[in-house]
């Protein structure tokens, strides 16, 4: 029998909870070398990138980041039902999300990750699609912003899988989806 490929949900947080500051900024988060590494080593292990509209928009006004970027030999599928086009290199869904990802979730590949957009993470981890959720918690207080989960409508349980330190004092937590 085939496995299903393994999506997971991966964002930058602070300690109050928020993926964005007040503004949108993401000058607070703390990212260094060894991360970097660490990061790298779940790209190789991941062929596919999901964006909501709103991330897709914001990777096509900066089109330059996008054609440079690490993510070049992944395919990248972009959810939305109101556009109704999207650049060369990118694969638009429309309609039935959980039918949606559910067909790509069995195709042949490695891991898929969820690139941006916490309405669109939310969505999937409320249509129970979402198998593990990595959290880089940054030492930071920022006070208001946009928090991660404000999408979320029922309860939702994880086993922590792994976790890892930092010395920059970033703190990755990776839970398994319960079944």
């Amino acid at each position: 029998m085939l496995s299903m490929r393994k999506l997971f949900a991966g964002f930058a947080v602070s300690l109050d909870g928020y993926i964005e500051g007040p503004n949108g900024e993401y000058d607070w988060i703390i990212f260094d070398k060894e991360q970097e590494k660490e990061l790298a080593k779940q790209w190789k292990e991941t062929d596919a990138m999901f964006y909501g509209r709103k991330t897709y928009e914001m990777a096509m006004k900066n089109k330059s980041e996008v054609q440079s970027n690490p993510f070049t030999h992944m395919k990248h599928y972009v959810f939305s039902n109101t556009l109704s086009e999207v650049k060369d290199g990118f694969i638009l869904l429309k309609g039935d999300t959980k039918e949606n990802v559910e067909q790509i979730k069995n195709m042949k590949g490695k891991n898929i990750a969820v690139f941006g957009g916490a309405e669109l993470a939310c969505a999937l981890i409320e249509l129970g699609l979402v198998d593990e959720l990595v959290l880089a918690i940054c030492p930071v207080l920022i006070g208001s912003g946009k928090p991660f989960f404000s999408h979320i409508k029922q309860r939702h349980y994880y086993n922590l899988k792994n976790s890892k330190t930092f010395k920059s004092g970033v703190v990755w937590l990776t839970y398994e989806t319960k079944r």
